[in-house]
């Protein structure tokens, strides 16, 4: 088994920018993904860089904050004043034209940013809405970046494409399922396996500001109990690895 522990969120907040950070320095996390559009990505790419953090991909983002290109050029994806439509929302007004542009433009900030992306995944799950999906795997192959996957049928499209994912995604480790038994759990049952497999994790610090922005809270349960996997050395007959090393 290879495994892939991916933090969600990295420029979300200050809070869980030094959660993230955190883990990732010492081995409670194998990669991140960065949010482009937040009053915090700035600090966490400065972050990246201070502490040379590679395996970071780019968190694609369709339903929290601004966008990054104005209204006026994509204006199925938010309100009148520049705000993503709430994902529930998402499928009732989103134009292919309109998602494809602003994922390429976050993208293209992330490229600016002098980071070297190892993949692409996104927020809210838009994998479940045909013509963002179709939008994000373009890209995926344009860029020549590996994706994220959550569902077989996801898989399939991508790899179908020539792309590059893990075999296995797991979102087990979230909300009611943050506890070393569901990481021991996926353990026992793939550690044997020849197979790639994604753990989504949404590591970081609660703060005032990320309390009033998400009603996600348990990321510090998820720092702790992941320590807790580190001391019991629960990985160590896996190979931790990032999807730069799943691209190899």
């Amino acid at each position: 088994m290879k495994v892939i522990l991916n933090a969600d969120d990295f420029g979300f907040s200050n809070s869980v920018n030094k959660g993230i950070v955190e883990c990732y320095l010492d081995g409670r996390i194998t990669s991140t993904t960065l949010m482009m559009n937040t009053p915090y990505t700035d600090q966490a790419i400065k972050l990246a860089k201070e502490n040379n953090i590679k395996n970071i991909g780019i968190h694609l983002n369709l339903t929290y904050g601004k966008s990054v290109l104005p209204r006026e050029d994509i204006p199925s994806l938010v309100d009148e004043k520049g705000v993503f439509h709430y994902v529930c929302m998402l499928g009732y007004y989103t134009q292919y034209v309109d998602a494809k542009k602003e994922l390429r433009a976050q993208i293209e900030k992330f490229l600016k940013s002098g980071l070297k992306p190892t993949h692409l995944d996104y927020h809210h799950y838009f994998h479940e809405i045909p013509n963002i999906l179709k939008a994000y795997l373009e890209l995926a192959k344009e860029y020549n970046l590996p994706v994220r996957s959550m569902s077989k049928e996801a898989r399939k499209i991508a790899r179908d494409m020539g792309l590059t994912t893990t075999d296995l995604f797991s979102f087990d480790f979230h909300n009611s399922g943050v506890s070393l038994e569901t990481l021991q759990e996926l353990h026992d049952r793939f550690a044997n396996q020849d197979v790639s497999m994604e753990i989504m994790t949404t590591v970081g610090y609660i703060d005032e500001y990320t309390a009033s922005q998400t009603g996600y809270l348990a990321r510090e349960m998820e720092m702790s109990v992941l320590k807790e996997a580190e001391d019991i050395q629960l990985w160590d007959d896996v190979q931790k690895i990032s999807f730069a090393d799943l691209a190899k």
